[in-house]
């Protein structure tokens, strides 16, 4: 397919157009039915005098270029050919003033993709959620949000009575079983030597159980308690940031409560879903771009689920961020586009995704420059925007 030597007016900037213009032209042809009533332009060739006397009503003869912007300035339509009538034409320096850029189109060969919503998460195997495995109350934060942890620091102190009651025991169990492992087998029966040692055991078990770690429980077990009875540490079991943080002193929390979530925050999922047919064409390993507040990211197809979801009939599809990216937020929306293997081959008629808009009609179009400052509005069939690129055809 040879290069299609086509000029495009963007919309970036063709929006401009119709903005700035609204004083004088909205739509088609209105600047020159102003220019021609206002008399605001002088008329010294054919062009200016056609506006005027059509603006006037007056009848003239006068070649089929003139009549045509007569009558574009009666906001007259033409559709042949699939293209929205009108001419909007403007002086260089009303493009200056507009900012207005025009571009050649060239064939280019797009890959294939599928395009789907999708949401940003946290990465569930590199987060988790701190939260005391007791009823409790909260006696001082040691952590904040936003805080970068280590794996094992302590966050948060509570206070319980099961737990105090749990550290008297561990000291007693710790005591007798300590007592009689120093007298050994020989001066205790068997009997009393294990019932010494699972009574010490279990009791440590059970603060475990409670949310202690083994730093804490061993210190309770020598008789070394750091802190007042009843009163322990939840701490993180990985590194990471604090990205939560729901509790206030003083307040009575129950078991299973959320106080804490930490997470790698440089490693995000990306949850997209699909429907059947596009999960069909989907595998694990392809690569994914991310569009997320119009930057595009890179990613990486990582896992997809087996399941179709009962109420939206659709299929996960999980894709991981490239690491270090910073501008995203777990919860955002995004749109997701997962490039096929081994697709897109055609050469197609490209534009920038800003140099498409609709009409009143909802027909998509392009302005395309017909001559030095004369742009027309021309429909176009489009295609699926990538990376702000559209395929289009219609020209």
């Amino acid at each position: 397919m040879r290069p299609f030597n086509i000029i495009l007016l963007l919309l970036v900037v063709s929006g401009s157009v119709l903005v700035t213009g609204a004083e004088e032209s909205r739509d088609d042809g209105r600047e020159a039915r102003a220019e021609a009533a206002h008399g605001e332009e002088e008329n010294h060739d054919d062009d200016h005098e056609a506006r005027a006397e059509a603006a006037h009503g007056e009848e003239a003869g006068h070649d089929d270029d003139h009549k045509a912007r007569a009558e574009t300035a009666h906001g007259e339509a033409d559709h042949e050919g699939g293209a929205a009538a009108g001419v909007v034409e403007l002086s260089a320096a009303s493009i200056r003033a507009a900012g207005i850029r025009v571009t050649v189109l060239e064939p280019e060969v797009l890959p294939e993709f599928i395009s789907a919503p999708g949401e940003i998460q946290l990465n569930q195997y590199r987060s988790a959620v701190v939260s005391p495995l007791i009823d409790a109350v909260v006696v001082r934060r040691l952590a904040r949000l936003g805080d970068v942890v280590e794996a094992g620091q302590h966050l948060v102190t509570l206070s319980s009575l099961e737990v105090a009651a749990a550290q008297g025991e561990l000291m007693i169990r710790a005591t007798d079983w300590e007592r009689v492992r120093k007298l050994g087998r020989e001066s205790v029966s068997a009997k009393r030597y294990i019932e010494a040692e699972v009574a010490y055991q279990q009791a440590r078990l059970r603060l475990l159980a409670y949310g202690l770690d083994e730093e804490q429980v061993g210190a309770i077990a020598g008789g070394n308690l750091k802190s007042a009875l009843g009163e322990f540490d939840l701490h993180t079991p990985l590194a990471g940031t604090l990205v939560r943080d729901n509790f206030r002193v003083g307040e009575r929390v129950e078991a299973g409560r959320s106080l804490f979530i930490v997470a790698d925050e440089d490693h995000v999922w990306v949850e997209a879903n699909l429907t059947p047919q596009q999960a069909e064409k989907t595998g694990i390993g392809m690569p994914a771009e991310i569009n997320i507040a119009g930057d595009w990211h890179h990613g990486t197809v990582i896992q997809k689920h087996h399941l179709l979801d009962e109420q939206t009939r659709t299929i996960l599809v999980r894709i991981a961020l490239e690491p270090g990216e910073e501008d995203h937020h777990p919860g955002e929306f995004v749109q997701v586009a997962i490039a096929l293997h081994g697709a897109g081959t055609e050469t197609v008629l490209v534009a920038p995704e800003a140099a498409l808009m609709q009409d009143g009609a909802g027909n998509w179009t392009v302005f395309v420059e017909l001559e030095q400052g004369h742009f027309k509005q021309t429909r176009v069939s489009r295609g699926a925007a990538h990376r702000g690129k559209i395929p289009i055809s219609g020209i």
